[in-house]
C-alpha cells in the first residue's frame, strides 16, 4: 500500500489510513508483465461468457475463486501478482480495475473502512502477524479495505468488492461488514446511494 497526501480526517478513519492511496501494481516494462496482464484480460473474457450482473456486464467474480486472500509483500509487479497463491485486497482491487477497464467500464480506485466481529478480527490479526512488514489494516474492530468504484451514470456510482465478489449495498449502514467511511479517486462528484463522494476525501457513511 502506498502513501499519498493526507485526506480530510474523519472520526472513523485511522490516521495512517487517511494518507493511504489505493494499491498499484508495478510494471517491469518487459514481456513478463505484458504477458501477465494479457493472461488476466483473456481469463476475464473467458469467464464473461458465463456470467452477467445488473450492469449488463460480468463483474470479475472469478477472482476470489482463483486466488486465496492473505498477506502480500509490497511493492509487487504484475508478473508476480498473477502467480501468487494468495493476495490481499489491494491486489484484488488492482486486478478488478484492470478487468473492468479492459471492457471500457469507467472504474476508479476506492477504499473503505468497515467493521467486523471481534473473533474474526483476532484471527486475521494472528494471520497477518506472520507478515510484520504488511500494511497495518486493522485498528481495533475497524478494518481498512480496498474496493472498486464503477461509474454507471452521469453522477452515479456503484462499489464492487472483488475480494468477496459482491456489489456493496449503499443502504446498509450498520452491522457486519458495513462500510463506515469511503474514499474514492473520482474525476467528479458522484453519488453512491445517498452518499456524495468527492475525489480524495474520506466520507463517513455508516455508524458501525
Amino acid at each position: 500500500m502506498n502513501l499519498a497526501a493526507a485526506a480530510t480526517p474523519k472520526r472513523t478513519v485511522h490516521r495512517t489510513w487517511r494518507r493511504a492511496s489505493a494499491s498499484e501494481l508495478t510494471d517491469h516494462g518487459a514481456p513478463c508483465c505484458a504477458r501477465a496482464r494479457a493472461w488476466l484480460a483473456a481469463t476475464g473474457r473467458s469467464y464473461d461468457f458465463a456470467a452477467t450482473d445488473r450492469l449488463g456486464l460480468a463483474a470479475p467474480v472469478w477472482l476470489n475463486a482463483r486466488y486465496a486472500w492473505g498477506p502480500t509483500r509490497w511493492p509487487l509487479a504484475w508478473c508476480e501478482a498473477v502467480r501468487a497463491p494468495a493476495v490481499d485486497c489491494g491486489v484484488f482491487a488492482a486486478f478488478a480495475r484492470e478487468l473492468f477497464a479492459a471492457k471500457g467500464v469507467a472504474v476508479f480506485p476506492a477504499q473503505i473502512v468497515k467493521r467486523n466481529d471481534p473473533a474474526s478480527v483476532a484471527h486475521w490479526r494472528r494471520k497477518w502477524a506472520a507478515a510484520p512488514a504488511a500494511f497495518a489494516w486493522i485498528d481495533g474492530e475497524d478494518l481498512y479495505h480496498e474496493v472498486c468504484l464503477v461509474r454507471t451514470g452521469e453522477d452515479v456510482a456503484r462499489l464492487y468488492d472483488p475480494t468477496d465478489g459482491v456489489w456493496l449495498d449503499p443502504r446498509v449502514k450498520a452491522g457486519h461488514n458495513a462500510p463506515l467511511a469511503v474514499r474514492a479517486e473520482v474525476p467528479r462528484v458522484l453519488r453512491w446511494g445517498d452518499t456524495v463522494l468527492t475525489c480524495g476525501q474520506w466520507t463517513e457513511v455508516g455508524h458501525g
